[in-house]
């Protein structure tokens, strides 16, 4: 049996996530034992920092395809980068989700519900599995939290760095991880220009809370709450040496099973989430309905 090709597809290649997941894929592949190996890859255009799709290649010792129709069909699954910029998302995404290859597209999903919804029916009609996940979801922490708390919390607070529309998804992974999707409304508060504040309701009781800091040195933190007196609760951490081998995990299991870890429901809902903060930042303490 031959082993499976895993390809790269992004709008230009060199970028964080592009530069280290195929190492961090080959450590995994070996750490496991599986028949897997990282082969090719294409983006779009050449990086703003003058990187080529063959520099970028050669470096990584992969293999530059000149379409993303070449890409497709040289590799048996493909992940969608474009980590930082999910407006790309679609179109990068076209083929790929055409192919009827398991695709994992990186975070964040997509830039809008609409879009979102877009990608799963063109996967689907295909017989694409998709998968999309931030690595904070796959924290040895939320790990161990869920495997002994099956329940869902009553309350979930985060804290994080960077941006609404390219690092909110790490914290909302968490929340969605956590508490399950079903938020129906949120509200914003005005905290100060660039820092995002939210409440998340999810209309029987149970609540989230999210503040996001444009300062690049805030840590990632959450709090779960278990109950109403507050007695019962946890600070889950963020550990950066283990939810990247673990997401990398998550992603070659996907791969060989054609199965996503992670409910289609609490992705889109993410999606909706941001794009619903989008609008509350501009009138603060307004409930708004997050879409369904």
């Amino acid at each position: 049996m031959k082993k499976m090709k895993i390809g790269f597809a992004d709008d230009y290649l060199d970028n964080w996530h592009c530069n280290y997941y195929p190492g961090f894929l080959r450590d995994t592949i070996r750490e496991c034992g599986l028949d897997m190996e990282v082969t090719h890859a294409y983006g779009r255009r050449t990086a703003p920092s003058g990187v080529t799709n063959k520099d970028w290649c050669r470096a990584r010792e992969m293999i530059p395809c000149r379409s993303m129709k070449e890409l497709v069909d040289s590799v048996d699954a493909i992940l969608v980068i474009a980590a930082d910029d999910s407006r790309t998302h679609e179109e990068v995404s076209r083929i790929p989700l055409s192919s009827g290859k398991p695709c994992f597209i990186d975070k964040t999903f997509a830039w809008d519900l609409a879009a979102a919804k877009r990608m799963y029916e063109l996967a689907d009609s295909h017989g694409t599995p998709v998968f999309s996940s931030s690595a904070q979801r796959y924290c040895e922490d939320v790990i161990e939290y869920k495997a002994a708390h099956p329940g869902k919390p009553l309350f979930v607070s985060t804290v994080g760095p960077h941006s609404l529309d390219n690092y909110a998804v790490h914290q909302l992974e968490v929340i969605e991880a956590l508490m399950g999707a079903g938020i129906q409304r949120l509200k914003a508060f005005a905290a100060g220009e660039g820092v995002t504040q939210l409440i998340l309701d999810y209309g029987d009781g149970r609540l989230a809370s999210f503040m996001q800091t444009p300062q690049p040195w805030a840590e990632f933190n959450f709090m779960v709450t278990e109950d109403g007196c507050g007695t019962n609760g946890r600070r889950l951490v963020s550990d950066d040496g283990n939810f990247y081998r673990n997401l990398m995990r998550a992603i070659l299991g996907f791969f060989t099973s054609g199965v996503s870890p992670v409910p289609r429901e609490e992705t889109l809902e993410i999606v909706s989430v941001i794009e619903t903060a989008r609008t509350a930042r501009q009138s603060p303490d307004t409930w708004f309905s997050v879409p369904r």
